[in-house]
């Protein structure tokens, strides 16, 4: 398989709905090979659509270059509710195209993160019980859910 796998790559919703840090990886300094790499492989996996939580627009324009579509929700450290169900809404728009296949990113795979893609489990109607989606997104991630992460989970 040609590229290099993202950093905290897993599958939520298998051949649907990924999740990953930063392509290239996080910090100030871009690392262009790796992210070319690193795009090579999310391009094998199917994937044609990335969802960046990034508070700036941080390689979005590299991501249009080689045709990925593109959707932007800064993410601030503190969620607000109606922050939530926007972004919610928003991947629920973009996997309403049976082709998309889509990769949710932030500069790392941090507490908010989980939390949100817990919470769109929810907010789909995917599943019903905050306490299993908590649970499945803590095995495919393989780490516990923060009670930050666990508070953006909305209870049905």
């Amino acid at each position: 398989m040609a590229g290099l796998k993202p950093n905290d790559f897993n599958w939520i919703i298998e051949g649907k709905l990924a999740v990953s840090e930063c392509i290239g990886g996080g910090g100030l300094t871009p690392r262009k090979i790796r992210r070319e790499e690193e795009i090579q492989w999310i391009k094998s996996q199917g994937i044609n659509a990335i969802f960046s939580l990034l508070d700036s627009d941080f390689n979005l324009k590299n991501y249009q270059e080689v045709g990925f579509r593109t959707y932007h929700y800064p993410l601030a450290d503190d969620v607000p509710k109606e922050s939530l169900n926007i972004i919610f809404e928003a991947i629920k728009e973009a996997l309403s195209d049976k082709e998309r296949k889509l990769l949710i990113h932030r500069e790392y795979l941090d507490e908010e993160v989980p939390g949100i893609l817990a919470g769109y489990l929810i907010y789909s109607e995917l599943l019903d019980d905050p306490i299993l989606a908590r649970t499945i997104l803590e095995k495919i991630l393989e780490k516990p859910l923060s009670p930050k992460a666990i508070a953006l989970i909305p209870n049905t």
